[in-house]
């Protein structure tokens, strides 16, 4: 079923293959969800959207020790609306 969320100036939402929350460390631990989500929270808040995924590349990257073995892409899109050179066009 569809559902929609009105985004409020700001808001960011972040989209991610199964490659980044099933990484997996050396010890076969995924990199799961929860370790995301708690990602985000912590080094969102205050930072530009690319500062955030650059760390969030990084963590990514360095949790599976430089060998990721599957797709692991995101996107960080974060609402501004009304700023110039920043519209979206079809």
């Amino acid at each position: 079923m569809p559902s929609t969320e009105k985004l409020e100036p700001g808001d960011r939402v972040l989209l991610y293959t199964d490659g980044v929350t099933e990484g997996r460390a050396a010890d076969g631990t995924p990199f799961g969800q929860q370790r995301l989500s708690d990602f985000i929270i912590r080094h969102g808040a205050g930072l530009p959207a690319p500062e955030t995924m650059r760390r969030l590349n990084r963590a990514i990257v360095d949790y599976q020790h430089g060998r990721l073995q599957d797709d692991a892409t995101a996107v960080l899109l974060e609402w501004q609306p009304g700023q110039a050179g920043h519209d979206l066009t079809p």
